[in-house]
Order: structure tokens, then C-alpha cells, then sequence
């Protein structure tokens, strides 16, 4: 069984992944971990709201499948350079994009179940 470390370990390696492999190596990341959630915050400068992060939003807002939530995380990380993000969407429960003073955020929440 994995643990929920090791799944918000995953999902933050994903996520930083999309960002690097989009251009963007300058960002703070914001990680939280407590009994009841997980939150991670990922920021970046950016003049406007790239159009490729509206195909990662429809990916990460599917719903999250608990039922298989342990076969999900273990698919993260093992795909190649074609990355499929629906599996990370199906491993957290919210996610929002924000773009304000030329601060380009996302920012991502998993309960604990």
C-alpha cells in the first residue's frame, strides 16, 4: 500500500514535470501535508495563461476515482514523454489555475480517505 507521502510525493513530481517540460524553471512550490490533506501550490511568472494549461485543468478536473486510488498513484511517474495527465486527475480532488499580477498559479488538493 502506498503511503499518502508517497502519493503527494508523486503528484508534486508530476506537476513540476508539466512545468519544466512547458519552459518554466524558475517557480516556488508551496507543500503541504497534514492528517487531513494534502495542498500543493506551484508559481510561476507568467505575461499571460498559456492555452496548454487548459488541457491540464480538463485532465486534473476528472473526478477522483478512490476505488482504485492505490492503481492510479502507481501508474504515476511510469509513462514516457507522452504524458497523459488524467491519471493525476483522477489521484486529487480539486485543482484551480490562476493567472494575477503576472503570477501564473496552480494549485492542487488531495483528502485523505
Amino acid at each position: 500500500m502506498i503511503t499518502e507521502k508517497s502519493k503527494a510525493t508523486r503528484i508534486m513530481k508530476e506537476l513540476i514535470g508539466y512545468f519544466l517540460e512547458h519552459g518554466y524553471y524558475q517557480f516556488d512550490v508551496s507543500f503541504n501535508l497534514d492528517e487531513d490533506k494534502f495542498d500543493l501550490s506551484i508559481s510561476t511568472v507568467s505575461e499571460d495563461m498559456p492555452t496548454h494549461f487548459d488541457h491540464l485543468m480538463a485532465d486534473l478536473s476528472l473526478e477522483r476515482e478512490v476505488e482504485i486510488d492505490e492503481y492510479y498513484n502507481a501508474l504515476l511517474g511510469g509513462h514516457g514523454t507522452d504524458h497523459d495527465y488524467t491519471l493525476l486527475g483522477k489521484a486529487v480532488d480539486e485543482s484551480s489555475i490562476n493567472l494575477e499580477d503576472g503570477v501564473l498559479t496552480l494549485k492542487v488538493r488531495r483528502y485523505v480517505r
